[in-house]
């Protein structure tokens, strides 16, 4: 019965290319590696804090809240930080970190979980694209079974869980990244992972710094049942992590997704507790599968406004208290979550 339901939950594409040299191997707790990638978004080289391009015909906008200065394109002058989106290599990163860098202390990192038939060379230039818009970096991982992975077996729940958690290892014990400033952005399938890593480090006393589900389910089987309770068997039990995360949480959905109904979204945000639920952004006409050109600048918008009100006051108020004292705590979690995978990068 497992099998049957994981054959039809994951459907990997033909898996698409990506320059080795722009891969960094991840190992899950399973002994399962993974491929992932780091953009990091152009910057302001005198403050570090990410630069937004603006839609096509709006006046530049820097990133900085409630201030107009310099637009995408201009700063970056540093060798150690792109003057546009750009993905770094493994070496790259470690360069960065060596050299005293901060990653995460000015623009946020969006750690990106994809839906069911996409790699990440599907998503490359949604990522990019995000980055751009949005002024933020973006790692994104593919699940076991997927891309560069099929070659590590099938797909399943747990393998996605210690995917995530790999990736989020990755971001906090070798980049040095504050949970503060990163935030899970999981798409469809991508909404499992995604809840279960919010959900653990609440529980856990340091909850990442945002979560934005985009077209999420209640589970798996309410898709097709519904169910007053999880059943068992059920897959990705997004209803149940729901009221254990203490992050805030924007949710997206089109009201005409044919594939999760559009209530999942409605009935998730009730289960969340109320100082954590972020204004839902629910698009009239939408689907699942994309967001068309048409919507997309309320879409960025509206994003935007999730960062500046709930995730870059909580960076700034993170960085005021002085990188010995956020350092100090995040590396004793992050150090007891890298014994749990091993991260190659060379």
């Amino acid at each position: 019965m497992g099998d049957a339901i994981s054959s039809l939950l994951f459907q990997p594409p033909p898996p698409t290319r990506l320059k080795e040299s722009k891969v960094i191997w991840l190992t899950n707790s399973h002994g399962k590696r993974i491929p992932s990638f780091f953009v990091e978004c152009a910057v302001d080289e005198r403050s570090g804090e990410g630069i937004r391009a603006p839609h096509p015909g709006e006046a530049s906008q820097h990133y900085h809240r409630g201030t107009d200065s310099d637009h995408y394109g201009k700063g970056g002058g540093c060798n150690s930080v792109p003057s546009s989106p750009h993905i770094r290599t493994p070496k790259e990163l470690e360069m960065t970190v060596a050299m005293g860098h901060r990653l995460g202390h000015g623009a946020p990192t969006i750690l990106y979980s994809h839906a069911n038939a996409e790699d990440l060379g599907n998503i490359y230039p949604w990522c990019k694209f995000l980055s751009k818009m949005l002024g933020v970096n973006i790692f994104a991982y593919d699940y076991t079974g997927y891309g560069l992975a099929t070659d590590q077996g099938p797909p399943s729940e747990d393998y996605c869980f210690a995917d995530i958690t790999a990736a989020y290892a990755y971001l906090t014990y070798v980049l040095q990244i504050p949970p503060s400033s990163i935030v899970l952005y999981g798409r469809s399938l991508g909404s499992g992972p995604s809840c279960f890593l919010a959900a653990r480090t609440a529980e856990e006393g340091e909850a990442v710094g945002g979560l934005i589900l985009h077209a999420p389910f209640l589970s798996v089987y309410r898709i097709v049942i519904d169910s007053g309770c999880t059943l068992p068997g059920d897959r990705f039990p997004n209803v149940d992590f729901a009221p254990s995360i203490r992050s805030p949480v924007l949710l997206i959905h089109g009201t005409k997704d044919s594939i999760v109904p559009f209530n999942h979204s409605e009935r998730l945000l009730e289960t969340i507790i109320e100082p954590y639920r972020a204004e839902p952004v629910f698009i009239k006409g939408m689907g699942h599968n994309n967001v068309h050109a048409s919507v997309r600048p309320m879409f960025i918008d509206r994003l935007r406004r999730y960062f500046d009100s709930h995730v870059l006051p909580n960076i700034t108020a993170k960085r005021m208290l002085g990188p010995s004292r956020i350092s100090l705590d995040s590396r004793r979690r992050s150090q007891n979550l890298a014994r749990l995978v091993n991260v190659d990068v060379a």
